[in-house]
């Protein structure tokens, strides 16, 4: 009886943990990225001092210094961010820089505040969206 509760408890988790998450993907110094389906993709970190970038992420890339990232934002923002992010009346895209090594964001920024921003942190052209 004992080992069938045990079993059941496992199971139980699994499903559970299952259900949280459809996808998450490391990206170094607590970070990482979470894609819950629909427009629920933002990248967030574990570590209290960490940043984040709310939903919705469209693309991404990262190396062991920095995160780069293009967002929409989905409207209305969810309350789980640890701040509202102000966007103002543009509906574009916006573009954000997680410097990993000191937890500082940079974001959103327009198309031309990123490439001055890439500029100032010389950020090597690998790490480009396409």
């Amino acid at each position: 009886m004992k080992k069938g509760c045990i079993v059941l408890h496992l199971l139980c988790s699994l499903f559970i943990q299952s259900c949280i998450s459809d996808s998450i993907k490391n990206l170094g110094n607590g970070y990482f990225y979470r894609d819950e389906g629909e427009n629920i993709k933002d990248i967030l970190c574990q570590n209290f001092n960490g940043g984040e970038i709310p939903a919705t992420v469209l693309d991404y890339i990262y190396n062991d210094e920095y995160i780069i990232a293009k967002q929409k934002p989905k409207y209305p923002q969810e309350p789980l961010y640890k701040r509202k992010y102000e966007y103002g009346t543009n509906d574009s895209l916006f573009y954000w820089i997680i410097l990993k090594t000191n937890d500082v964001v940079l974001g959103p920024l327009s198309w031309q505040e990123y490439l001055d921003m890439r500029l100032k942190y010389q950020i090597p052209i690998e790490l480009s969206l396409y």
